[in-house]
């Protein structure tokens, strides 16, 4: 690896065929290349050092709902370098996901979205590592995981997974839209932030309004903050949230 590597970058030809030639998986050439500083090719416009692309090569993340925020938020996190992504969902594909969902297309319409993303994700990065499951959240799917994003719809849902990541002190990052508006935070152990944003749980609208550059925006920030969280990165939002109004081009940073 060391002789094939050209300025300690290595390309996705040479990862293969050192796989086939070791017998091995593309994540173990991967894994080792880190572990010896040498950068895959995909990743050298990261700006991230080969400790760090170790990290998040090493991180365990749930999406707990693979629709707008989770399915955006699925992809970014792929194309920077997560190693292994837990995606949780029991819906398919409908039309009305057309406007904002990743993958969804007249081809994916009536598919499971967490087969959809697995499928999709890998193509992007061969190295990821994806568990699916098409059923509600649950212990399970928390409890494999180093941290938690939420692409959830529905506040009584969110009051579930918050209480469920404060039990077993991981964090939480939330996301929510409603057309141009949009929030994000960061719940960790001592920071009740669903309870402060959702103070009476209960169920979305049938028929929210969801327009797809908010969601890009909102799973975005969310991505971001999953990475800082893995590179121990400090944040503001692990303390507050932030309010977006896209609409109008004011961000508002609020201290719960």
């Amino acid at each position: 690896l060391v002789d094939r590597a050209k300025n300690n970058i290595l390309t996705l030809t040479d990862q293969q065929q050192a796989a086939k030639q070791f017998h091995c998986s593309l994540r173990d050439i991967e894994e080792k290349s880190l572990n010896h500083s040498i950068l895959p090719g995909r990743y050298q416009r990261n700006g991230l050092d080969c400790k760090e692309q170790l990290k998040l090569f090493q991180a365990r993340i749930s999406i707990i709902g693979c629709g707008g925020l989770g399915g955006r938020v699925s992809e970014l996190l792929a194309r920077i370098g997560i190693g292994s992504l837990i995606l949780v969902d029991p819906d398919v594909f409908e039309e009305s996901n057309l406007n904002r969902q990743q993958f969804c297309t007249a081809d994916t319409l009536g598919s499971y979205k967490a087969e959809v993303l697995a499928r999709e994700l890998t193509k992007i990065n061969p190295i990821l590592d994806t568990r699916i499951e098409k059923t509600r959240f649950s212990e399970s799917s928390v409890l494999a995981s180093d941290m938690v994003v939420d692409g959830l719809d529905s506040a009584k849902d969110r009051h579930s997974l918050s209480r469920l990541c404060l039990k077993h002190s991981l964090p939480l990052v939330h996301g929510a839209v409603d057309k141009w508006y949009g929030q994000v935070g960061v719940e960790q152990n001592s920071h009740g932030l669903i309870a402060h944003l959702y103070p009476q749980p209960g169920n979305s609208p049938a028929t929210s309004q969801i327009l797809p550059p908010t969601v890009s925006l909102l799973a975005s920030m969310q991505a971001a903050e999953t990475c800082k969280l893995i590179l121990g990165q400090s944040s503001p939002l692990t303390a507050s949230w932030l309010h977006c109004d896209l609409l109008h081009c004011e961000y508002h940073l609020l201290v719960t």
